[in-house]
C-alpha cells in the first residue's frame, strides 16, 4: 500500500511539472497576421509579383495572443519586415508583405462593422 501512495504522488508531481508551459514558447494563433493603419490582416500563401510603393514596417513582433493588437505588429514576421502596397489594389482590402526577396499578399480581415 505504501509503495503505491508513493508511486502515485510521484506520478502525479511529474504530471504537474511536466504541465506546466514555457512563458517563451510559441502560442498557438488562428491565423498568422500583421497590422497596418489599425487593420488586421491575414497572410496568404498567395505571391505578389507587382507592389507599388512601402506603407510600413513591423514594429512589434510577439507570439503572444492578445485581443488588442497593435498597429504594425505581426505574429510572423519580425521587427523591420516591410509592408507595401499592391499595384492598382487598394490597400484597404490587401497589402504584400516582403519575406526571403517574395511579396506575399496579407488579406484584411472581416469585422462584425464590415
Amino acid at each position: 500500500m505504501k509503495k503505491s501512495l508513493v508511486l502515485l504522488l510521484t506520478s502525479i508531481l511529474l504530471l504537474v511539472a511536466c504541465s506546466n508551459s514555457n512563458p517563451n514558447q510559441l502560442q498557438s494563433w488562428a491565423y498568422e497576421v500583421v497590422t497596418w493603419n489599425n487593420q488586421v490582416y491575414t497572410m496568404t500563401n498567395e505571391v505578389i509579383t507587382e507592389v507599388e510603393s512601402e506603407i510600413g514596417a513591423i514594429k512589434i513582433h510577439s507570439t503572444n495572443e492578445s485581443d488588442d493588437l497593435p498597429n504594425l505588429f505581426s505574429n510572423k514576421y519580425q521587427k523591420g519586415t516591410k509592408l507595401f502596397k499592391i499595384k492598382d489594389v487598394e490597400p484597404i482590402d490587401y497589402i504584400a508583405v516582403l519575406d526571403n526577396g517574395s511579396y506575399y499578399k496579407a488579406k484584411k480581415m472581416k469585422t462584425a462593422a464590415d
